[in-house]
């Protein structure tokens, strides 16, 4: 009898360690200008320097990080003004997905995204951090997905590889108490089929999560510690 699993292609060190730190890097696991080396990964990964030196180059060609002289790496800071051109992207793309997803949505479509809008976010436990900002990704990207628009998932995808790190910073230091997915009234104008009423659901809660952001941009400004890459 043919094993089956053997024609499935097993994913090669360097791509698992690329995919890995895009997401740690994405979901805000690894914070905003701590200086990294390869000692530190290769440590925590278990692997040799190539299929690490791999990975780090393509997160280069993501922009995700930027080399440090003499010290090694950091993940790339975003600054006011790009979390602002994120937002305007947001407005109009995520805006124009949930109107054609609207008229296309399906009932088990509907209650998969009221499934991810449901993912708990657990204080304290950091495994839940992860599965709660990876939820709030899907969730965006499932719309744009039912829109039937390969360039809009594209865009979506992209822009939330960017903003969601600072969506949900400092989630396991304090805020997290205040935070919940807040889709309802996107997932309500959807199954409503309304397209216009979704586009003006999710332009609000667009500009909402920017208003946290920013807010907490204010106050709690501060320093990073070098010490703890993954917090």
């Amino acid at each position: 009898m043919k094993d089956d699993s053997a024609s499935i292609p097993r994913q090669s060190l360097g791509d698992r360690v690329y995919n890995d730190l895009r997401t740690a890097i994405t979901l805000g696991e690894i914070r905003q200008g701590v200086v990294f080396n390869e000692a530190d990964l290769i440590a925590r990964y278990k692997v040799s320097s190539s299929p690490l030196r791999e990975a780090l180059t393509r997160l280069r060609q993501d922009g995700l990080v930027r080399v440090i002289a003499r010290r090694g790496y950091a993940v790339t800071e975003l600054s006011l003004k790009d979390f602002h051109e994120l937002v305007q992207m947001r407005l109009i793309i995520e805006g124009a997905a949930a109107e054609l997803a609207a008229p296309r949505i399906t009932d088990e479509q509907i209650v998969e995204l009221q499934r991810l809008s449901n993912t708990n976010l657990v204080v304290g436990d950091k495994a839940s951090y992860r599965n709660f900002m990876q939820a709030n990704q899907d969730f965006h990207e499932k719309i744009a997905e039912i829109a039937d628009n390969g360039r809009l998932r594209r865009a979506t995808s992209q822009i939330f590889d960017e903003i969601q790190r600072l969506l949900f910073a400092d989630i396991g230091h304090g805020d997290g108490e205040e935070l919940e997915h807040d889709h309802d009234e996107i997932i309500e104008a959807l199954a409503l089929r309304d397209g216009r009423r979704a586009r003006s659901a999710v332009i609000r809660h667009v500009k909402q999560s920017r208003d946290r952001v920013v807010g907490r941009m204010i106050r709690q400004h501060k320093d990073f510690d070098e010490s703890d890459i993954f917090g």
